[in-house]
């Protein structure tokens, strides 16, 4: 039946719509990821699994750049999976691991994609796709009901719900931006304004700066250089100068402004961006029509490189006469989180340093294995100065160091060593450049963010990758039948691995009984949530010896968290188990300083005098600053 003509037929055609598939996928990432959410992951991951398991019928012969990817990504996989014996935290572990096979199958389903399509086809379809992206992010500002949170926060982030991933998609865009405005030079030039536009309106730093080194890349590796800096100064200019405009209206970049001025000054915005991309469009109609002699781009060329090199000059001067300022800035933030307003643009203010100096104590104290992939939070807590909290230390390369120790940490850099030998071996092409530019801009701001949590930006970024690490092939590969039938049952096993944890979250949600949350148990036995929820309903049965052992058993999971051990000690100063009480308390209140237990005249404090202790000083100060 697999050998009959009918099957071949539906066989080529479906390889024929691979890209189209590939589309299909990345679309739904960069619009449904859910920002870092685990719930889409289970039908995004669902997804590109079942895809590239029937794509695997022709599979392409790899080289060492792509099995270097691959095998990076399949054995970072298996070992944060093994990180699960000692981690701190089994259950983000097994969320973190079910994250990174996901991108695992959209590094595959690339190099399956990149042996069946030529690059220039790849490049413009991502270029389509990042200019969906700016347009309902764009959007998104000129109509309140599209997305009502800038009301409360105004800094943009629609669709991917995280303003650096954003930013990094746009800049990741620029160079396919302006190679496109080489071959179709209006529409290219009008991506790249709707890229900085959006960039700017994120107030990314470090992607404005990214960006900027990522278009004087392609402009030194490009041919037509006088194009690009016609084409930069076209689209980054018109893009700069419609952001200024946008600082004026408050609906748009000010925070807390009610619906009514949002859409007062959404239409305006609408007007003065539609407006924008016209003159963009016909200015660069008219350029194109224009040429330019030999010896004219000579001259342009020189005064562009002498403009460059005085900027980059001027700009290590200031940064020498303020990097005293700056460092200061950067490495003594304030107590509370940074603001997120466009003043940002011009500070170097952030709590990134601590969070680094957080990650690598932990790595310090575990260096083999780490804590556990996906546990910084529990480090952040036990560790923190502020009230503010994070899930990551915001720089990937240190997040795997701190969470899988040296051996994770040393397969992430085999993932990027991998994906950069693909890209730099794809430069021999205008299409490969721009697409390698993007996948190096990929791995650069992993140094300053938390990307490995957004399948909506690392998704079809590992797609891309995957695509430069293999060689289109010349003809048609053999078919491996046997080989289809492997992949679709590990795509099983592995859609399972993604379903059971968000079946229990759904199934813990809705329970209303003992046997709907002993459900969720069974689906998902690493979570602590299931097992507090459980101790509770068995608790409030007057179960009191099974619901000790449900809270241990909690604790006993999570060992290192403050929660488990507050709701241990909640329940023990219930039943009057003073002392008992007071040490799960205090254990609470030593993991997370600004938790539930640091709260003067507190349980912990209450549980202290019962247990015979006199108050501590935190429940002193309290009672005379509250006394008349």
């Amino acid at each position: 039946m697999l050998a009959s003509r009918p099957v071949r037929a539906a066989g080529q055609r479906f390889e024929g719509l691979a890209p189209a598939a590939a589309a299909i996928v990345s679309f739904c990432a960069l619009f449904f990821g859910g920002g870092d959410s685990n719930a889409p992951l289970v039908w995004i991951g669902a997804l590109v699994l079942v895809v590239t398991a029937a794509l695997l019928l022709r599979p392409p012969r790899f080289d060492a750049p792509s099995a270097l990817l691959l095998g990076s990504l399949a054995g970072l996989t298996l070992w944060s999976g093994i990180t699960l014996v000692w981690s701190t935290s089994p259950d983000r572990t097994w969320q973190f691991t079910n994250r990174t096979l996901v991108y695992t199958a959209f590094a595959l389903l690339g190099l399956l994609v990149g042996a069946r399509t030529p690059r220039a086809r790849i490049a413009e379809g991502v270029a389509v796709l990042l200019g969906l992206v700016v347009g309902w992010a764009l959007l998104a500002k000129c109509v309140p009901a599209l997305y009502t949170d800038y009301g409360r926060l105004a800094r943009l982030r629609a669709p991917l719900d995280y303003w650096n991933e954003l930013a990094l998609l746009c800049t990741a865009g620029v160079p396919l931006a302006l190679w496109l405005a080489a071959r179709r030079r209006a529409a290219g030039v009008v991506l790249l304004y709707g890229l900085t536009l959006t960039l700017l309106l994120t107030y990314s730093r470090f992607g404005v700066a990214l960006a900027c080194l990522a278009a004087a890349a392609w402009i030194v590796l490009d041919r037509n250089r006088v194009e690009s800096l016609a084409a930069v100064a076209l689209g980054g200019g018109a893009g700069a100068a419609v952001f200024g405009i946008a600082l004026a209206l408050p609906g748009i970049t000010s925070d807390g402004e009610p619906r009514s001025v949002r859409a007062h000054d959404g239409w305006i915005f609408a007007l003065v961006v539609l407006a924008g991309a016209a003159l963009v469009a016909g200015a660069a109609l008219l350029l194109r029509r224009r040429e330019v002699s030999p010896a004219r781009r000579l001259r342009v060329e020189r005064v562009a490189g002498l403009a460059a090199l005085a900027l980059a000059v001027a700009g290590l001067a200031v940064s020498i006469v303020f990097a005293g300022r700056i460092w200061t800035e950067f490495t003594n933030p304030s107590n509370a989180q940074v603001t997120n307003t466009q003043n940002r643009l011009a500070s170097a203010k952030s709590n990134r340093w601590v969070w680094w100096e957080e990650a690598w104590h932990a790595f310090t104290r575990h260096p083999g294995g780490g804590t556990g992939a996906g546990t910084f939070e529990l480090t952040n807590q036990m560790l923190r100065r502020t009230p503010v909290v994070v899930d990551e230390p915001h720089n990937t390369p240190l997040q795997f160091l701190s969470e899988t120790g040296i051996v994770g940490f040393l397969l992430y850099l085999g993932v990027a060593g991998g994906a950069l030998w693909g890209a730099w071996r794809a430069r021999r092409d205008a299409a490969g450049v721009a697409l390698g530019l993007a996948v190096a801009v990929f791995f650069a701001h992993a140094i300053v963010d938390k990307d490995w949590n957004y399948v909506a930006s690392c998704g079809p970024l590992f797609l891309v990758a995957g695509t430069l690490t293999v060689r289109p092939a010349a003809e048609r590969a053999p078919r491996r039948v046997l080989l289809v039938l492997a992949a679709g049952a590990v795509a099983l096993a592995a859609v399972y691995s993604l379903a059971a944890p968000w079946l229990a979250d759904r199934q813990l949600a809705s329970a209303t009984t003992v046997a709907g949350v002993k459900r969720a148990h069974s689906y998902n036995p690493l979570s602590v949530d299931a097992l507090l929820e459980y101790a509770t309903f068995e608790d409030a049965l007057g179960n009191v010896d099974q619901a000790n052992k449900l809270y241990s058993d909690a604790v006993g999971l999570e060992p290192e968290n403050a929660r488990t051990w507050y709701e241990l000690g909640s329940f023990y100063f219930e039943h009057k188990f003073w002392r008992l009480a007071y040490d799960a308390l205090n254990n609470s209140y030593t993991y997370d300083r600004f938790g539930e237990a640091s709260k003067p005249c507190g349980l912990l404090d209450q549980a202290r005098w019962n247990a015979g202790f006199r108050f501590g000083p935190r429940c002193r100060a309290a009672r005379r600053s509250s006394s008349p």
